[in-house]
């Protein structure tokens, strides 16, 4: 059956989120998504943990000392993280705590932050004039308010030293000093990872993006979004280094680099480029990630495992689900935990170390991973959801339960 360029993205799309359903949101109705489970995603995130009490969220650290009790509100398992010792508490006034849980920066007044602390900066928006620019820990603005956050404009949160902002829909990237080193030239634009940003140049074009919620649009159109999307080429993808300069080679899909390589795609199949765009590891995966700890998670005919640098299999693809390493160990099993032994972890030679099963598992962060197990039942409901944080070696270093009033 022919699917047009379109199509076929999002449908592979669809295949990428459910391979990636631990350590990412997962599809949900109306396309709404969750992570499975709260965990830092974030590598400058603080060594503090939530668990759920009482209906609401506290912390513990890594021994499993509670260190702050709960008493913050939650919006499911994305957000609620500490860096640089401070966290958004999800008030768009703009209320951080520290790592003890009391006030520690106060917003001057007229000034608006829904937005993390990243790399010592948060986004703030001005509410006299509307513009958005960023704040320290004194609450004050270090780069002064002068971006548009509507009317075609967009801030992010720093990345690899540089924000990513859209300006009259084009996106480029300012440095700490809140100029433009990467003008704003490009239709659409990632976040920097590894001293490079994928981007898209060429217009119009039909653009999915990617994760489980992608949806789809029309850019460098102008008004073209009135009209079919079958009516344009699908967007290729490339990348950008800091200095602005665009690799020549494009892709109908692209993953940020981690480790010096990126998976980009070539005809049906995956594999990865280095930062002059010259191939590493030729095309011939159904799915490709990001390397973490010099490994790869990659698919082939249904089944997940992993590679080294060379292309060579380190760990035979045989899972249903794999997660990435990190910080030695991986979780895998079965995608929708129907399968009996649910999820379990693997070391980088393939080994069981941690038997489970989990119904859910975490990467490792700084020495912890958060596990869901088998719920508590009462006939074909839900009572009880039972949580824990265990460490390398499987121990439980805190454990907690959420029921159904929570």
């Amino acid at each position: 059956m022919n699917r047009s360029p379109l199509k076929r993205r999002l449908l592979a799309a669809f295949c990428l989120a459910l391979a990636s359903l631990v350590a990412a949101p997962a599809p949900a109705a109306a396309c709404s998504w969750d992570y499975l489970i709260w965990m830092p995603h974030e590598r400058d995130a603080d060594p503090l943990y939530r668990f759920i009490r009482g209906g609401k969220a506290g912390y513990i650290d890594r021994s499993g000392k509670v260190v702050i009790e709960p008493k913050f509100s939650f919006y499911g398992n994305g957000g609620g993280v500490f860096r640089g010792g401070l966290m958004h508490t999800g008030v768009a006034s703009g209320e951080y705590v520290d790592t003890s849980g009391k006030p520690a920066v106060t917003v001057a007044d007229g000034l608006e932050s829904s937005w993390d602390f990243s790399e010592g900066l948060a986004a703030a928006l001005d509410e006299k004039t509307k513009k958005w620019g960023y704040i320290d820990r004194t609450g004050e603005f270090a780069i002064r308010p002068r971006f548009e956050g509507h009317s075609g404009g967009y801030v992010s949160s720093f990345s690899d030293g540089m924000a990513r902002i859209k300006v009259a829909d084009r996106y480029g990237f300012i440095d700490r000093t809140g100029e433009f080193v990467v003008p704003p030239t490009f239709l659409y634009a990632e976040d920097f990872h590894d001293g490079m940003a994928r981007v898209v140049v060429e217009g119009p074009c039909s653009f999915s993006g990617d994760g489980p919620c992608p949806g789809f649009r029309i850019l460098g159109g102008g008004d073209a979004d009135v009209r079919q999307s079958d009516d344009f080429p699908a967007c290729k993808y490339t990348f950008v280094d800091r200095r602005g300069t665009v690799l020549e080679a494009r892709f109908e899909w692209a993953k940020d680099f981690s480790e010096g390589l990126a998976a980009v795609t070539r005809g049906e199949k995956w594999g990865y480029i280095d930062k002059s765009g010259r191939f590493r590891i030729e095309p011939r995966f159904d799915i490709a990630q990001p390397f973490s700890e010099g490994l790869a998670q990659v698919t082939q005919g249904n089944r997940r495992g992993f590679i080294d640098r060379r292309g060579q299999f380190v760990v035979p693809p045989r899972f249903d689900y794999a997660d990435d390493f990190s910080e030695g160990l991986a979780a895998v099993g079965s995608v929708f935990f129907e399968e009996p032994g649910g999820l379990f972890y693997i070391d980088r030679q393939g080994r069981t170390v941690i038997p489970g099963p989990f119904r859910v598992g975490s990467h490792f962060f700084k020495g912890l991973a958060h596990v869901e197990f088998e719920p508590v039942m009462k006939g074909d409901d839900i009572r009880t959801r039972r949580f824990a944080y265990i460490d390398a070696k499987g121990k439980t270093v805190f454990a907690y339960e959420v029921g159904q009033e929570d």
